[in-house]
């Protein structure tokens, strides 16, 4: 690599681990407006020059190709094979590099990106660890009790929600969970052959303190319950829907008022395979099958102005704020005071 290069890499290699420093630190808007400025500032654009990669990686396929091709004309050239092998792991070495340089700006990118979500839902990151943590939910809820390899909490956020009538604070979690099986095949001469398959699994969802409703499991994708107890409303389309079970039956019916029954119809339309757990500690879970928490950037560091005029835009989640409203309209049925 000539100088000139190696002393921009260098410099923008620099740039980027202060951006890093600087992005993990951002604690407001203004913070992310003034790592955008400063990259405005660098006075070029990010991206690292790999003319001298591309170069080597080029010439290492070449050679790779021509060892090959000489087996053709000499198949006795017992060093052709060595070469071929060594000019194709070099290759994937300059590839790799180039790889992680770009990856690297990409990388940056989405952190400053998911500190401006973070930001727009005043979320807070929660220190946790994932298996743990979804053992101890799985003492309250049976959602977190699905798959028989693996279970954990893969992302968690802390967030809070102010109602007309009730705040409360939540958190908004991924759970990955793991089936373990044999699969036994014959192939055509007979013979038999036993594989482990694992089928890895996605469930997205919220916890949060409900301290109207206790022992009660509105299931639409059944995964079973800590309740013997069933409870039917009188809405077919619920009961279509849903299942209930319950500690007590008394406590179901005086839950589901119409109210709430129609509330929780709704809901499902929204969130695909709800299920809503209200357990003996005064807590909620509500899961479903789709992530309402993610995003996706447009532009980058790459392209600085267009980014802080994304980034100016309001990342607050639609569908994750509709979701928090109707636990509070929930939350507003079930109180004293309805």
């Amino acid at each position: 690599m000539d100088k000139p290069s190696s002393s921009a890499n260098q410099q923008l290699a620099l740039f980027l681990d202060s951006l890093s420093i600087q992005i993990a630190g951002a604690h407001k808007r203004e913070d992310l407006r003034a790592i955008l400025r400063k990259v405005s500032g660098f006075g070029r654009p990010l991206r690292y020059e790999n003319r001298a990669y591309w170069i080597s990686l080029s010439a290492a396929l070449l050679t790779a190709a021509l060892a090959l091709l000489s087996l053709y004309f000499y198949p006795n050239n017992v060093a052709a094979p060595w070469f071929a092998a060594a000019a194709v792991l070099t290759s994937l070495v300059f590839a790799s590099l180039i790889y992680v340089r770009r990856n690297k700006i990409n990388g940056l990118s989405d952190a400053l990106y998911q500190r401006d979500v973070y930001l727009d839902n005043a979320w807070q990151s929660e220190p946790y660890h994932g298996k743990s943590l979804a053992a101890q939910l799985g003492q309250q809820f049976s959602e977190f009790r699905r798959g028989n390899h693996l279970r954990e909490i893969s992302w968690l956020v802390k967030g809070e929600y102010q109602g007309s009538e009730h705040h409360f604070e939540y958190h908004a979690y991924n759970f990955h969970y793991v089936d373990r099986r044999q699969v036994t095949t014959t192939d055509s001469k007979g013979r038999v052959r036993t594989r482990t398959v694992y089928d890895h699994h996605y469930r997205f969802g919220l916890y949060l303190p409900f301290e109207f409703v206790r022992d009660i499991a509105i299931s639409s994708s059944w995964f079973g319950g800590f309740f013997s107890g069933s409870y039917k409303p009188a809405s077919v389309e619920f009961n279509r829907k849903f299942k209930v079970k319950a500690q007590n039956e008394l406590a179901a019916a005086k839950f589901l008022k119409p109210a709430v029954v129609v509330e929780i119809e709704d809901l499902g339309k929204e969130l695909s395979e709800l299920n809503l757990e209200f357990s003996s500690s005064g807590q909620l879970c509500i899961s479903y099958a789709q992530n309402i928490c993610s995003w996706q950037r447009q532009y980058g560091l790459d392209n600085p102005e267009q980014f802080l005029r994304e980034i100016e835009g309001d990342q607050t989640l639609t569908r994750l704020h509709n979701t928090l409203k109707r636990i509070h309209t929930l939350m507003r049925f079930s109180d004293n005071n309805f």
